[in-house]
């Protein structure tokens, strides 16, 4: 019986107070965020209330990616100090970088530095279509080819998260041009197709390919080492082993599709009973996973955490 690490992914819109919380009370949260204001530049009161963007959308786009690594990271320390402890850790699209930090592979101002550069909205020429994200929520038996791919031009599949807390219904999310999501909802049922009207970047779809090569070359330029820990790929079911692993799964999580059951079915195969989100980055009681997740959004999700320890019998690694 052991515990994941997960770190989800900022496509999603969160309210930060829980992070608020912890930084007046964690000292280990508030040196996370000061030294992500020290390496971008951004103001600390800027990244944790995230104002003063509303004007740039590529610099909103970059404050939200370094605040909330550094609320994942500065949790990651509350936890580490309170001695809980992953066997594996692992995350979707930002949360996959993040968990290649966490495992020692890369160090923490390489990643606040390759998040505050690779938030790429691409440039508004006239004429050119904007791009967009999208969440679906489909019916078990669904076509894929209606809603993605050859058939369906301009929309493709940004990632799978497998079924519902209910099974009732299977979750994806669709990247592509805004106006073929848009008329890809005006086709479906109300409220299956969701998109979302901050997005400007179809992300993990070829769309994003100019960005992807910015960022590989970013990548090129730092060192990645073998992790320390076991981190299981947000692409599919695989153990990122060495620092060439690492390194090849930030650069394709850039252009390439998230599975969240290949990455759960890792760690369920690494004995893993219990997982803790860290921050809020993930949406509550939507996705269901193999094993309990519990939320640490907020100082009380520690004694949460350490209540599902005690009621699922984890093992926590020793160090």
């Amino acid at each position: 019986m052991t515990l994941a690490f997960f770190f989800g992914t900022h496509q999603f819109n969160y309210k930060p107070k829980g992070v608020l919380d912890f930084y007046e009370s964690h000292p280990a949260v508030r040196e996370s965020y000061r030294q992500a204001a020290e390496w971008t530049g951004i103001g600390t009161d800027a990244l944790l209330h995230q104002t003063g963007f509303e004007d740039d959308e590529q610099l909103r786009l970059s404050a939200s990616a370094v605040a909330l690594a550094a609320a994942m990271l500065g949790i990651h320390d509350v936890l580490r100090e309170s001695g809980i402890r992953p066997a594996v850790v692992g995350g979707l699209s930002l949360g996959g970088i993040v968990s290649g930090c966490v495992a020692g592979s890369i160090g923490r101002q390489d990643l606040i530095d390759l998040l505050f550069h690779s938030q790429h909205v691409p440039e508004a020429t006239e004429g050119a279509r904007v791009q967009g994200f999208a969440s679906a929520f489909l019916p078990l038996d669904f076509d894929a080819s209606f809603y993605y791919g050859e058939k369906r031009e301009g929309v493709y599949l940004a990632g799978d998260l497998g079924h519902d807390v209910t099974g009732s219904c299977r979750i994806l999310l669709l990247s592509g041009y805004r106006d073929a999501l848009d008329r890809l909802a005006a086709e479906c049922p109300p409220g299956s197709i969701l998109v979302s009207p901050e997005s400007s970047a179809a992300i993990h779809s070829p769309l994003h390919r100019e960005a992807g090569e910015l960022f590989r070359q970013r990548v090129d330029a730092i060192e990645v080492a073998d992790p320390q820990l076991p981190v299981a790929s947000c692409l599919e079911r695989r153990q990122l082993r060495t620092g060439a692993e690492v390194r090849d799964m930030m650069v394709r999580n850039m252009v390439e599709p998230v599975d969240l059951g290949g990455l759960t079915e890792e760690m369920a195969a690494h004995g893993v009973r219990l997982g803790l989100v860290l921050g809020p980055s993930l949406i509550k009681d939507v996705i269901r996973f193999p094993f309990p997740m519990v939320h640490v959004d907020s100082p009380e999700g520690i004694a949460e955490a350490v209540a599902a320890l005690f009621e699922f019998g984890v093992e926590l690694p020793a160090g």
